[in-house]
């Protein structure tokens, strides 16, 4: 991991206020890189600054149970807010792609958040999200081809380049392999579930799929993903 001690491609210039009053650590992770274990202690937080993060949500039985993926903006170790609670990390946080992170330490972010409403703000935002998320996404029910299809509409609105005809183009960090990993599926299973999707091509220069046949593949199986 390379360590920075300066911030760089703030989101904005309150971010930026922020960052100069609590003087964050800055750090970068590669792809697939692990970033936090799930039930490591949670001892700040990290907000990204750029890149893309799958967060793996786990039981307590320590399997898979859902996923998200997390860009810009989103924050990783919220569970140091509850106080009821001995603030492990209840997901396993992996680099999809080259991911810069922001690290602010508990006491630091607690006191960011009493004296920043832009950061409240933020903090409300995110944890409405996921839950709204959670309780909108099936996923459990669903079949391998509709999680496919999810996690690739995710992944193009997180970090994918678009063009006019609906065609989306993900990093070239972004392989097979990585979405197998993101969707705990076996490489038998994801050659199968890939077989749904006749534009999906494997590139070089990345994965490219079409949004739109994405889109009806999940609408026709399982309206509740989209």
């Amino acid at each position: 991991m390379n360590h920075k001690q300066q911030a760089a491609n703030l989101p904005s210039i309150e971010w930026e206020r922020i960052f100069c009053s609590y003087r964050p650590l800055a750090i970068t992770y590669s792809p697939k890189e692990m970033i936090c274990q799930a039930g490591s202690y949670v001892a700040g937080i990290h907000l990204i600054v750029q890149g893309v993060v799958a967060d793996m949500m786990l039981t307590q039985a320590g399997e898979p149970r859902d996923h998200a993926i997390l860009s810009v903006g989103d924050l990783i170790g919220i569970e140091i807010l509850d106080g009821n609670t001995s603030r492990l990390s209840t997901s396993l946080y992996r680099a999809v792609t080259r991911v810069d992170l922001l690290f602010i330490e508990r006491k630091q972010f607690q006191s960011a958040v009493e004296d920043h409403p832009f950061l409240q703000q933020q903090l409300v935002g995110h944890l409405v999200n996921r839950y709204v998320s959670a309780r909108q996404d099936p996923r459990d029910k669903a079949s391998a081809e509709a999680r496919l299809g999810h996690l690739l509409l995710r992944l193009g609105q997180a970090c994918g380049t678009s063009n006019q005809g609906g065609r989306v183009m993900l990093p070239s960090e972004i392989t097979l392999r990585t979405l197998g990993e993101i969707l705990c599926v076996s490489t038998r299973q994801l050659r199968q579930a890939r077989l749904s999707l006749a534009g999906l091509e494997i590139r070089e220069s990345g994965i490219e799929f079409d949004s739109q046949e994405v889109l009806q593949l999940i609408n026709d199986e399982c309206p509740a993903l989209m």
